[in-house]
């Protein structure tokens, strides 16, 4: 395994008491031992806090000022943070893979003209059961194609730590952060993916309306300011065309209760041995013991 000394590992969170813990347990599950976790909270009100703190591992870091800042502010916190020579990402109802962390270090390591990179992951539901797999396609880094779909696998992504402090997540696009991110360092940055699902998504399949279309409202802003520099008028205009058409499908799916449909063509179906193999590391996460925690989990019924 290769060693690059210390790692950082960012984890914001916001009212996570539900899912926290197996989150932070994926991380002590991790083959790569030399990592710092720097976990922020953002305002809880829920206990996940006081949570953190019974956490006892002089690698694990709990940042609180009891304020609701915002994802962009605590993403941009954490890298002003980071020790590390890199730095993951992670949402608080997520779990990483145990080689997650050695295998992007190993593949940066090998490419260092890569500056970003993300992973293929698994889908799981609510229960940890999982779904299907997401993003096995070699990545498509054009700036027509970022525009129209966005890049990475935001939880999933490892790059050095100075290019989160030289690339700052812009606050103003809100919900969408990543993909403005991504619009703005396409012409300079350069991107890779591992096609191994090295990550467990938690998506449910309800879907929330609000929260779509507040984050259509956000992509719209980024079309209209990326859209002309990058691939000019004309394309800029077919590219609005068909987002509007996504929203009306999206909203037409919502109204009968089909959503769900719409969210799962997004994932390849799970082979049995893939399913089998889901499972497996997944029970290994959920046996990893948190110290001051102990093996306090949730959902293990799920994965019996």
């Amino acid at each position: 395994m290769i060693n690059v000394g210390k790692i950082s590992i960012g984890l914001p969170f916001f009212n996570a008491r539900r899912t926290l813990a197996d989150a932070v347990r994926s991380v002590f599950a991790q083959s790569y031992r030399d990592w710092e976790l720097i976990l922020i909270d953002d305002g809880s009100s829920d206990g996940s806090k006081e949570l953190a703190l019974q956490i006892e591992d002089s690698r694990v870091h709990v940042i609180s000022d009891g304020v609701n800042r915002g994802l962009s502010s605590r993403l941009n916190q954490i890298a002003s943070l980071a020790q590390g020579k890199y730095l993951a990402r992670m949402d608080a109802d997520d779990l990483m893979h145990p080689e997650r962390i050695a295998r992007q270090i190993a593949f940066l390591e090998a490419n260092p003209s890569i500056d970003v990179i993300d992973t293929t992951t698994y889908t799981v539901d609510d229960d940890m059961t999982p779904l299907g797999i997401r993003g096995d396609e070699k990545l498509d880094s054009r700036p027509e194609a970022v525009l129209r779909n966005g890049l990475l696998i935001h939880p999933t992504i490892m790059a050095r730590s100075d290019w989160f402090r030289n690339n700052p997540y812009d606050g103003v696009y809100v919900r969408a952060e990543d993909r403005e991110l991504w619009c703005r360092t396409c012409t300079t940055t350069k991107f890779d993916r591992l096609v191994e699902p090295l990550f467990f998504y938690r998506e449910g399949l309800a879907g929330n309306l609000r929260n779509y279309l507040s984050t259509g409202v956000t992509i719209s802003k980024i079309l209209q300011h990326y859209g002309p520099p990058l691939v000019g008028a004309w394309r800029t205009s077919v590219l609005q065309w068909q987002f509007f058409f996504r929203n009306v499908v999206y909203r037409s799916a919502t109204a009968v209760g089909l959503q769900g449909k719409l969210i799962q063509r997004r994932n390849r179906a799970l082979t049995d041995n893939e399913q089998q193999l889901a499972r497996a590391v997944l029970q290994e996460i959920l046996n990893t013991p948190l110290p001051g925690l102990g093996h306090e989990r949730i959902h293990q019924e799920a994965l019996g």
